[in-house]
């Protein structure tokens, strides 16, 4: 009997002991939210118990084209809406605002035309006699003709489909469909008026969530209006701080935004020498808008952050730096921009999939203190990982690593927000008994490793105030 319960003994200790390690572990609880952790717990295993039976019935392992329709009927799902997720910090912009807003907001607008340029459907808002001397159709005559002209103008804006197996059979294919739907709305959002409009609502999708604070990923659109005006880069982000500023009016508790500008992968030396020293020149006239830089897309078909490197080192100073680094399955390979993304120091790193592979790299993370952006339903939809419960970066999360996750491009796949993606983070990527310590903490480094720096301590006065009124919320449920 002393050997079994000495067995027992240190299988508690074991237990206990990676329960404080697993990010948010060590966090404590005061009376009112450990009521509200043992609702959401509760609530989390019978949601889980119902898999166990039947693993098909298991929602993170559904492609998100399948489950989401399901998930938003889960009350895990419904009391992440509510819950203040504090920053969201990986977000593009040009896939920041749902389709169906697009569609029926956007799309509606007057002068807006449509035809195929190289293989791609593009919209864009002219004037009648220059459309039509260019071969430009009107989307009003298309819907005209086509009465199922939406639903087929929303296969071009995302990646929806009822079969995306058979629709992507590779990460090669899917990714060519997702470049495709960002050339589909570039000069269609260049439009000055309609920019305005969807960034409103970029805005607004977040303070929906319960988010308070953005970060977007982008460049500066050559905004246009139909009095054939080209307007600056200058212009284009004293746009977003009016905007950003007439929306605070009306919503309190929304903190706002910043800028991570974005340079492509395949740019040359040239060319980035030229944007680096634009995008100095353009953080010096807007500080509080533009907060660094980044590299975007195609990680396998871009350069890597090593050949950028002799640019780079010259501007490391005055440029903070928010690299996507080790969005890849490759080992020895793409996932090498790992190394240079933390030896550049990184503030943050966008993916970081491959990071399990490099020990020594997540040892640097963690001396460094560099936050790992995760994005679970990207993941998923582009092919790197089909069921969340093997993601690399659960071993991050066992080990207390700095996570924050996030919602990269959550239009294309028909989402919004951060919920979701924190859904399937807190379903598939989490312990069965871990609950709102972990959720809590999401939200504290959503916070702590965004780049509002000197705010930090504002921001987090409003997120207090609201994750108090939230678990004062749930307690009128328990009751």
């Amino acid at each position: 009997m002393s050997n079994l319960l000495s067995y027992i003994s240190e299988r508690t200790r074991v237990i206990n002991q990676e329960r404080a390690q697993f990010l948010g572990g060590d966090l404590l609880l005061n009376e009112d939210e450990y009521k509200v952790d043992k609702l959401i717990t509760k609530l989390k295993v019978e949601e889980l118990e119902l898999s166990y039976k039947d693993s098909t019935q298991f929602l993170p392992k559904q492609h998100f084209f399948k489950s989401k329709n399901e998930i938003v009927n889960s009350k895990i799902f419904k009391i992440l809406k509510k819950l203040p997720k504090g920053h969201s910090l990986h977000t593009h912009s040009l896939a920041a605002v749902s389709i169906d807003f697009i569609i029926t907001n956007i799309t509606y607008m007057d002068n807006i035309y449509g035809k195929y340029i190289d293989d791609i459907f593009k919209m864009k808002f002219m004037k009648p006699e220059n459309a039509k001397n260019e071969g430009w159709i009107s989307l009003k005559e298309m819907r005209e003709k086509d009465k199922d002209f939406d639903k087929w103008l929303k296969t071009q804006l995302s990646l929806v489909v009822v079969n995306p197996e058979e629709s992507y059979p590779s990460i090669e294919s899917v990714w060519t469909k997702f470049k495709k739907t960002f050339n589909c709305v570039y000069d269609m959002l260049s439009y000055k008026p309609a920019f305005e409009v969807y960034y409103s609502q970029c805005l607004k999708e977040l303070y929906d969530d319960n988010i308070m604070y953005g970060e977007f990923r982008g460049t500066a659109m050559p905004l246009y209006d139909l009095q054939g005006t080209i307007y600056q880069d200058e212009d284009f982000f004293k746009l977003m701080l009016n905007v950003e500023q007439k929306f605070k009016e009306t919503h309190n508790d929304f903190y706002g935004a910043r800028f991570i500008y974005s340079i492509y992968r395949g740019v040359s030396f040239e060319d980035l020498r030229k944007d680096l020293k634009e995008i100095l020149e353009l953080q010096q006239k807007f500080p509080k808008l533009i907060v660094g830089l980044d590299f975007i897309g195609f990680e396998e078909e871009g350069h890597s952050l090593l050949h950028f490197y002799p640019e780079l080192i010259g501007v490391e100073k005055d440029l903070h730096f928010f690299f996507h680094a080790g969005e890849t399955n490759w080992f020895g390979h793409t996932d090498m921009n790992l190394v240079d993304a933390v030896l550049l120091k990184s503030k943050r790193i966008g993916h970081g999939f491959a990071l399990s592979r490099h020990p020594v790299v997540m040892d640097l993370l963690s001396k460094e203190d560099i936050a790992i952006e995760l994005c679970p339903i990207s993941n998923q939809v582009l092919l790197l990982n089909d069921d969340p419960r093997n993601h690399s970066v659960i071993t991050l999360l066992a080990k207390g690593f700095p996570v924050v996750v996030c919602s990269d491009d959550p239009a294309v796949w028909d989402a919004s927000g951060l919920s979701f993606d924190w859904y399937v983070t807190f379903m598939a990527m989490t312990p069965k008994n871990c609950g709102l310590k972990f959720l809590k903490q999401l939200a504290l480094n959503s916070i702590k490793y965004s780049a509002l720096n000197e705010d930090e301590t504002k921001a987090m006065d409003i997120w207090t105030k609201l994750w108090n009124k939230f678990i004062s919320d749930m307690l009128l449920h328990i009751e």
